[in-house]
C-alpha cells in the first residue's frame, strides 16, 4: 500500500535539495569560477521554496520556523559574496553544502515521527561540518571541523539511545503515537524518564547549551564567519523547533522529567555564555559566546512550555535574534575581508570610518544587548520573560534579568568601540569596493533596516509570527 506524500510539507525541503544539485552543477560548467554563477540558482531555489511554504498548507508554528530558515539561509547565500574569488573556498560546493544543510533544517522542524528527526538531524549536520572545514589549507577550520564532528557523533548518539529507549516503551516513533503510548500508567517510569532526558540532551547538544557548548567557541571561530553565521541561525532555528515540537507534541505529559531540565539549562547556559562573552576582545568570539547566552534565552521559556505563550514566544525571540546575528556576521565578514581582522582594536571607530558596515554592525549589537532605539530587542526578550513569569518560575526569571544586565556590559562595550573617535593612525578607511563586497554591505544594511522597522512597528513581527 503507498503512503501518501505530503507536499506541503516536504515541498520546500525538496526545491531546496534541487537547488543544491542544480548550483553545483551550473558552478561545474560555468566558464568562470564566480560566486554568482552557482549563488544565482541556489537564491531561485530558496525563493521558490518560499513561495511554496507560502502556499501550503502547513501549521503555523513550523511554517514560521520554517519561513526562518529560508530566509536566513538566502541571507546567507548572499552574504558570502563577499568571498568572491577567494580561491581557497570553492563556490559550488559551499552553495550546495548550505542548500543541502537548509533542506535538513526544513525537515528537523516540520518532521512529525523521530525518524525523520534523526535524519534531517544529520542532514543538517554533515554538510554543516563539511562547509566548517571547506576553506583550503585551512589548518585552524580543519581543527574546528573535527571539534564540530565530534560533538555531532556524541550527540546522534545520545539521541538515538533516547529514542531506542521511547520506542521501546510506547511502540512507536510517531509523535502522536508517544504522546498517547507513555500516558500508560503501566510502563516502567524510569525507562521512560531515561529515554526523555537522553532525547533531550541530544538536542541540546545541537542547539549549544550548556554543558554542550564547547563546540561552539572554536568552531564560529575557526569557520568563515558566513558559516558561522549560518550555524548561529539557521542550525539553532532547526535545533531549536525540533526540541520544542518534541517536549509540546510526543512529550507533553513526561512535563514533569524534562521540565527541571530544561529551566536548570537555560539557567545555566545564558550565565556562563554571557560570562564568557565579557572576556572577549575579538567580535566573532563575543559573537560565539553571545550565541550560547542567546541558546538560554531561547530554552527559557521551554520550562513554561505548556503555557499560552510557552511555544510562540521562543519563535519571535529567534527570529529577531536570527536576523541580528546574520547582520552582525555578515558585516564582519566584509570587515575581514578589508582589515583582516574582527578584533576590537581594528574595529575602532568603525562606524565613522564605513558607515555602511559599522551602522549595521551598531544596529545588531544594540538588538541582541535589547537596548534603545532597538525596540524590538527589548519587546523579544519581554516576551520570552512572560511564559516564565506566568509559570510560576521565579527564580529562573530573576536569573535571565541578571544576565539581561551582563549582556548590556559586553554589547554596550562593542557598540562604544564601533561609535568612538579612530586613532590618527587608523589607516582603516572606506574603500571603493567590488561589486561582490556592495552586495555583502547591501544584505547587512537591508537587514539592518529591518531591524529598525520592526522596532517602529513591533506588531509587524508579533501579529505574523505565532
Amino acid at each position: 500500500m503507498s503512503i501518501p506524500v505530503e507536499w506541503a510539507v516536504v515541498g520546500p525541503a525538496v526545491i531546496v535539495a534541487i537547488g543544491a544539485l542544480v548550483a553545483l552543477l551550473v558552478d561545474a560548467f560555468y566558464p568562470r569560477r564566480t560566486w554568482l554563477g552557482s549563488g544565482l540558482p541556489a537564491s531561485a531555489a530558496l525563493v521558490v521554496a518560499g513561495v511554496e511554504l507560502l502556499h501550503g498548507e502547513m501549521l503555523r508554528y513550523p511554517l514560521a520556523l520554517s519561513a526562518i530558515v529560508l530566509v536566513g539561509t538566502l541571507f546567507v547565500v548572499v552574504g558570502s559574496n563577499v568571498m568572491n574569488f577567494e580561491n581557497a573556498m570553492p563556490p559550488g560546493e559551499f552553495h550546495f553544502l548550505v542548500l543541502s544543510a537548509s533542506a535538513g533544517a526544513l525537515m528537523m522542524v516540520a518532521a512529525r515521527d523521530l525518524v525523520t528527526l534523526v535524519v534531517a538531524l544529520e542532514l543538517l549536520s554533515l554538510p554543516s561540518i563539511a562547509l566548517v572545514g571547506l576553506r583550503q589549507g585551512d589548518r585552524r577550520a580543519v581543527a574546528s571541523a573535527w571539534t564540530f564532528f565530534l560533538a555531532s557523533i556524541v550527540s546522534t548518539a545520545i539521541t538515538l539511545m533516547g529514542v531506542s529507549l521511547l520506542y521501546g516503551a510506547a511502540g512507536t516513533l510517531d509523535y502522536v503515537g508517544l504522546r498517547d503510548g507513555l500516558r500508560d500508567s503501566t510502563l516502567p517510569e524510569g525507562v521512560v524518564a531515561v529515554g526523555v532526558v537522553l532525547t533531550v540532551v541530544g538536542l541540546l547538544f545541537k542547539l549549544g547549551a550548556v554543558p554542550f557548548h564547547v563546540w561552539i567557541p572554536d568552531t564560529y571561530v575557526g569557520a568563515p564567519v558566513m558559516v558561522a553565521g549560518f550555524l548561529s541561525s539557521v542550525s539553532k532555528a532547526a535545533s531549536l523547533g525540533a526540541l520544542l515540537v518534541v517536549l509540546a507534541y510526543a512529550l507533553p505529559y513526561e512535563y514533569q522529567t524534562w521540565q527541571p531540565l530544561m529551566a536548570i539549562v537555560a539557567a545555566v547556559t545564558m550565565t556562563i555564555g554571557n560570562l564568557g562573552a565579557l572576556r572577549q576582545a575579538n567580535a566573532v568570539g563575543m559573537l560565539a559566546w553571545s550565541s550560547v547566552a542567546q541558546a538560554g534565552f531561547l530554552i527559557a521559556p521551554a520550562a513554561a512550555l505548556l503555557t499560552t505563550d510557552g511555544l510562540s514566544a521562543p519563535v519571535q525571540y529567534l527570529a529577531v535574534y536570527a536576523l541580528a546575528n546574520l547582520v552582525a556576521f555578515t558585516a564582519l565578514a566584509v570587515v575581514l575581508r578589508l582589515v583582516g581582522s574582527a578584533d576590537y582594536d581594528d574595529l575602532r571607530g568603525l562606524a565613522r570610518t564605513d558607515p555602511p558596515t559599522g551602522i549595521p554592525l551598531a544596529v545588531a549589537a544594540l538588538t541582541l544587548a535589547g537596548f534603545p532605539p532597538a525596540i524590538i530587542g527589548l519587546v523579544t526578550k519581554y516576551v520570552v520573560f512572560r511564559p516564565v513569569v506566568e509559570g510560576d518560575h521565579v527564580w529562573l526569571a530573576v536569573v535571565m534579568a541578571v544576565n539581561v544586565m551582563i549582556g548590556l556590559a559586553y554589547y554596550l562595550r562593542f557598540i562604544a568601540v564601533l561609535m568612538s573617535r579612530p586613532d590618527a593612525d587608523d589607516r582603516y578607511v572606506s574603500p571603493s569596493p567590488p561589486v561582490s563586497i556592495r552586495i555583502a554591505k547591501a544584505a547587512a544594511l537591508i537587514g539592518a533596516t529591518a531591524l529598525v522597522v520592526l522596532s517602529l512597528w513591533p506588531d509587524l513581527l508579533l501579529s505574523n509570527v505565532p
